[in-house]
Parts: structure tokens; C-alpha cells; sequence
């Protein structure tokens, strides 16, 4: 059996008498222990009868609109307005089935909207593309991440980092333990690491100040204007788990389909970029356990992970689900709308053995 020794960061706290740890300083990780004590102090967070995916969307968007109206970018949020571009109707309908009555000012663009001279994009007459606009909140991890730690540092949180190779070592230190380790939340689970999936994806941060609204092209091609910065990318290598660093051939692939979009974006210049390993799994797990350290003392685990890529859009509202089931709250508004679990499955693959060391 392969015995992996994790370097994991994460958050020690006490709430309503509970010893919780949480593993895990990504977005998922962090909004789950702010989560817990948001709930802890009041339990007003509502919604209204959604899906699972469109329930996580709403609280996280809720919160994202507190975030900004008391923080504004100080906490690494940003209310930014754009496009999405796909030659599929299909895909663009299943946005606003999605989000669009969450969002603001969701609307289709016109014809003299998406083509000839006066228009945003100048696309060929002949094409069938179509397109959205909407106006939506932001977060930058850099600045997001930072924030969220200061705030719970503040509220007497502790961090620090160690070696642990299961879950049952925190088990017989703490009442809870929440496993919001990311790609490697399945390998930590004991019962998981086979349907999880690395997926390396590229983002280069480049300075263009003119470049206010994000532009998607079919969910890959992309810009996403931040506070001092503009993010372009992305790749989507599902199963890949190398190179870890941004190669020629990358920042290639990237900028010449965006600057098919935005010729002004080959004069930009970049800052940095970098590459991340998305979590991948079929559904993201909000799962509670029983289970028992050393064969006698028992312990919840609540798991929270396997968000792919879109751990800052639905980070809070999985952490909200997540926080309910460590503080035993009702789960009234989940009822009916959670997928069955996936079947169990311990195989370790490769990518484990190589992104582990």
C-alpha cells in the first residue's frame, strides 16, 4: 500500500466547543473555516430552492456582494461586466439556465453587437457565433486567498503546516476534521484518489490597462481583468500532470488564440505566469463521516473538494454546505438537490506519486 507523506496547510479552531481542523489554504479550504464561523455567529445564510451546482453559485455570489460592498478590492474582489462568445447556442443557453437571474444585467448581444465595423469583435458575417454579456463579481486568488486568512488570523485562528499521511492522525487531536485538500483531498480521504483528475491548466498575467470587461471564447480562450492586472489564458489538460512550468509552447498556444480575438493584445506585456492543477472529479464532494482514530476514539470528516475549475465560483457555497454539516445544522435546503455519492475507489495513479514530491 503506498504511504504518502503530505506537507498540508491548514486551520486550527475552536467553535461551539468543537476542536475542527481544517486541511487545506486553497479558496476551498479558507472559505470553508469562514464559512463555519459565519454560521457559528448567525445562521441567516438562505436561498432559494436551487439545484446543488446553482445553490453553491448563490451563496458564493452572496457572499462575493458583501465582500465588495464592505471590502471593495481590498479583498481581492472585483465587480466586472464582459462577453462570452461560442459558435454553440446550446452552451450559451445552459449559462443562463445557470446564472443568468443571479447575475447582473444578463442579456444577449445583437447582431451589430458581435459583427461588422462598429462592432465589439468585428466577426466574419459568415460565422455563427453568438454571445452574452453580464456584470459579475471576481476574486483574484492572490489577493482573495491573503484576505480571507487575515480575517480568520483576526479571529483567532490558527494556521500552520505539517506532515500527516491520513486523516485519522488529526482524528485523534480534533472533533472534526475537514478535508479540503484539493487534487489530493481523494489521496487523503483513503477511498477517493481514483476518481479524482489533475487538470494543468496556464494563466499569464500580462498589463493592459485599457482592458476592462472579461471575454471568453468558448469557455478555454480567455481575459479576465483583476485590480492592477489583466489574466489571460487558459489551458484545460485534463489527465496531465506536467510540465509545472509555463513552457514556450503554452504562452504560443494562448496568445495567438486570443489575439485572434483582441488584436490589440499582441502589443501587451507580461508580467508573470503560471500553472495550477485543477481538481478534477465528476462532482464536487460535500460528504460527512464517522470514523475512528487509533480504533477507539471517533471523529466527524467532512470533505469538501473536487471543484475542477470552479473553486472561487462555487468555494463558498460548497463551504456553507460543508460548515452545516460540521455544526450539525439543518440540511433542510439541500434535500432533494445533492447527487448520489460516487462509488468508492482507493487506486492510486501515477500523477500522485509525481505531483507529491
Amino acid at each position: 500500500m503506498l504511504r504518502l507523506s503530505l506537507l498540508l496547510l491548514g486551520a486550527f479552531l475552536t467553535v461551539n466547543g468543537l476542536r475542527v481542523a481544517v486541511i487545506g489554504e486553497g479558496v476551498i479550504g479558507l472559505s470553508t473555516a469562514t464559512a463555519i464561523l459565519d454560521l457559528a455567529e448567525k445562521e441567516n445564510i438562505t436561498a432559494p430552492r436551487l439545484g446543488n451546482q446553482q445553490k453553491y453559485g448563490y451563496d458564493t455570489f452572496e457572499k462575493l456582494a458583501t465582500l465588495w460592498r464592505e471590502y471593495g478590492g481590498l479583498s481581492g474582489v472585483q465587480l466586472v461586466s464582459g462577453h462570452i462568445l461560442s459558435d454553440s447556442k446550446a452552451k450559451l443557453d445552459s449559462q443562463r439556465v445557470a446564472y443568468g437571474s443571479l447575475v447582473y444585467n444578463y442579456r444577449d448581444l445583437t447582431e451589430p453587437e458581435l459583427f461588422g465595423p462598429t462592432s465589439l469583435f468585428d466577426l466574419p458575417r459568415n460565422t455563427t457565433t453568438h454571445g452574452i454579456h453580464y456584470t459579475a463579481y471576481t476574486s483574484e486568488g492572490l489577493r482573495f486567498c491573503p484576505f480571507l486568512k487575515k480575517e480568520l488570523m483576526a479571529k483567532g485562528v490558527r494556521f500552520t503546516q505539517r506532515k500527516i499521511q491520513s486523516l485519522e492522525e488529526l482524528g485523534a487531536e480534533f472533533d472534526v476534521v475537514v478535508n479540503a485538500a484539493g487534487l489530493f483531498g481523494g489521496v487523503l480521504a483513503g477511498d477517493d484518489a481514483g476518481n479524482m483528475t489533475p487538470i494543468r491548466g496556464v494563466l499569464i498575467r500580462v498589463d493592459a490597462p485599457w482592458h476592462k470587461h472579461f471575454l471568453y471564447r468558448d469557455f478555454s480562450t480567455i481575459t479576465i481583468p483583476v485590480i492592477d492586472s489583466v489574466y489571460m489564458g487558459t489551458v484545460k489538460q485534463e489527465g496531465a500532470y506536467g510540465p509545472s512550468n509555463v513552457t514556450f509552447d503554452d504562452i504560443q498556444d494562448i496568445t495567438s488564440r486570443y489575439v485572434e480575438l483582441q488584436p490589440s493584445f499582441k502589443r501587451v506585456h507580461m508580467l508573470s505566469s503560471f500553472v495550477g492543477y485543477r481538481p478534477g472529479r465528476k462532482q464536487v464532494r460535500v460528504e460527512k463521516q464517522i470514523r475512528e482514530a487509533h480504533g477507539t476514539k471517533k471523529f466527524t470528516v467532512v470533505h469538501n473538494y473536487g471543484h475542477g475549475g470552479n473553486g472561487f465560483t462555487l468555494g463558498y457555497g460548497s463551504a456553507v454546505h460543508a460548515a452545516r454539516l460540521v455544526l450539525d445544522l439543518p440540511l433542510t435546503e439541500y434535500e432533494g438537490i445533492i447527487p448520489e455519492p460516487l462509488s468508492m475507489n482507493s487506486t492510486v495513479a501515477d500523477w500522485v506519486r509525481v505531483l507529491d514530491d
